[in-house]
């Protein structure tokens, strides 16, 4: 059976889709910035890169186990069978089972530190009971149980763990919770979600089909994780978990615009999926949602940038490099995201998963040889730096690849607002820097910032802030957010 929809109905589940996304990410990340601003204060360094040495591991099983076949099943018209939807989650079920066991093999001749992280793989199995209905759901171009879903794990994973790190726990606070937080995830997708529990079983015949675009995405997604993971593995290895720890809570503060973008990439690949099985021209989407999105990076970064400042006068000293490394991931941010994020989906629809992996293999070598060579020199930051010529160089292999296939010059799109949030990141950066008081800065910093994108976008770039500014509405005045 499939769902037919029209380019309107499309178009409108789309923006629903994002907007719904959209929301729960600001919810999430508004009480995520408070709840890891405590865990810092109350906990070393050490302990947050040791708890990033273990998102590491989790993270790789979460991409080993899935496989790609929710993706696979996603790009299809068709809604996916009972059959096909047990058969994946039997498979998934089995694959985490087993990276829990050897994650616990190997974790524990390392006493407190190996358990502590094999106790974090040990949510694998169940963050992965929740695929059938995520997949169904995501086939649909329905957002809102799934945004709902993640709220209510969100809140349980950040209370469970402030609370068990106030009560004396240390980094056992944050790995326990991890667990709690995937049950808590998937019993209330299980329970929100259309297709009720499923129950897994073994079928190849039934998996063989999509094996061959799932592995392809799979890959690529794969490569993502290694490049963004294994630079966790560079900075420990080269500058040790204290700078680990830095970084950690660096990419933290910039995951609160990662969020949006990782909700539009959620939401842009379902969408293109059945844009282009309608055979209908993708160039004006993406060649607007490459403005768009460079113009809603200005909006995002630039205060945070001026913001961060502050941090280390309320965390404490030991987290002086902080800002400087939240400034370089900034620009490093503004440089990589609109054009990847406003591409990724329609490559993948055109199995052009080699270029995504060509794009993320190359940024891979260019971030970690530079972070490797600065980081004795410049600690946390030199990552940061790293990802400035990364971005530039995986931007340029998508948006390449994306002309040659559609005709759509998203670069070029995305000159002008791309432009504006630079300078005006800069610009807070500098302002945030004027007053002797580090609180005062932050504040004048992202006052700063936020003004210089905004005359920025009027004076050059007005078509991308008018669309940004429809999004922003549409996000703020979506039924049913959660």
């Amino acid at each position: 059976m499939s769902e037919h929809l029209t380019a309107e109905e499309l178009r409108a589940r789309a923006a629903r889709g994002a907007a719904v996304l959209g929301t729960r990410g600001a919810l999430i990340y508004t009480v995520g910035i408070g709840a890891n601003l405590l865990l810092a204060s109350l906990l070393a360094p050490r302990d947050f890169g040791l708890f990033a040495l273990g998102t590491v591991l989790l993270v790789f099983g979460v991409y080993v186990a899935q496989g790609g076949f929710g993706a696979a099943l996603i790009r299809r018209e068709e809604t996916p069978s009972r059959l096909e939807l047990e058969a994946v989650l039997g498979l998934q079920l089995g694959l985490t089972t087993l990276v829990t066991c050897l994650a616990f093999a190997g974790g524990a001749p390392f006493g407190r530190d190996g358990l502590v992280v094999a106790t974090m793989v040990g949510s694998l199995p169940f963050t992965i009971l929740r695929t059938p209905s995520v997949v169904v759901l995501e086939q649909r171009l329905r957002y809102r149980e799934i945004a709902t879903a993640d709220v209510i794990e969100a809140f349980v994973y950040y209370a469970w763990a402030c609370g068990a790190v106030l009560l004396g726990f240390g980094v056992w606070g944050l790995a326990s919770g991890v667990v709690v937080r995937a049950l808590a995830g998937s019993l209330a997708m299980t329970a929100l979600g259309p297709v009720g529990f499923v129950r897994p079983r073994w079928s190849w015949k039934t998996i063989q089909p999509i094996v061959g675009f799932g592995a392809r995405f799979q890959a690529a997604e794969a490569l993502s994780i290694a490049r963004e993971q294994g630079l966790n593995l560079v900075v420990g290895a080269v500058a040790g978990l204290g700078t680990l720890g830095i970084w950690n809570l660096a990419w933290r503060v910039i995951q609160i615009p990662s969020l949006f973008f990782l909700t539009v990439g959620r939401v842009a690949f379902p969408a293109m999926s059945r844009l282009v099985g309608a055979d209908r021209d993708a160039r004006p989407v993406l060649e607007r949602g490459a403005a768009v999105l460079a113009a809603l990076t200005g909006v995002m970064v630039a205060g945070l940038v001026g913001a961060s400042t502050a941090l280390p006068a309320i965390v404490g000293d030991e987290w002086t490099d902080v800002p400087a490394t939240i400034f370089w991931s900034g620009i490093g941010f503004i440089l990589a995201s609109p054009i990847a994020f406003a591409t990724r989906g329609y490559l993948f629809v055109r199995d052009q998963a080699g270029t995504i992996a060509l794009g993320l293999v190359v940024s891979a070598a260019v971030w970690f040889g530079v972070a490797a060579a600065f980081l004795p020199e410049l600690g946390a930051p030199a990552v940061g730096l790293g990802w400035v010529l990364a971005g530039m160089v995986n931007s340029a292999v998508l948006a390449r690849r994306t002309a040659q296939l559609s005709g759509a010059t998203v670069a070029v799109r995305a000159a002008a607002p791309t432009a504006v949030a630079l300078t005006a990141t800069s610009a807070a950066w500098f302002a945030a820097h004027q007053p002797s008081d580090p609180l005062l800065g932050g504040l004048l910093g992202f006052a700063v910032g936020e003004a210089c994108v905004l005359a920025g976008l009027v004076l050059v770039s007005r078509a991308a802030l008018r669309e940004t500014m429809g999004l922003l509405r549409s996000a703020a005045r979506a039924p049913g957010t959660l």
